[in-house]
């Protein structure tokens, strides 16, 4: 899964925002994760789901930020 430029600042913010996470976190999780853990995080925000959210970005950026 291929996204632009733009689309993943988008994600990133309104990942950050809602989630309740810094905006350098987000953008290294984008990094870091393949494409299935990016679906799951999208879908737990949408869920609004800040426990598996949370612990989805310490498995993948290998710290607990919360």
């Amino acid at each position: 899964m291929k996204i632009d430029d733009i689309e993943i600042i988008e994600k990133i913010h309104e990942a950050a925002y809602k989630g309740n996470i810094g905006f350098q976190e987000m953008a290294e999780f984008y990094q870091k994760a393949d494409d299935k853990e990016i679906k799951l995080m999208e879908k737990l925000i949408k869920k609004a789901d800040w426990k598996s959210f949370k612990a989805l970005i310490k498995k993948v950026l290998g710290v607990d930020l919360f």
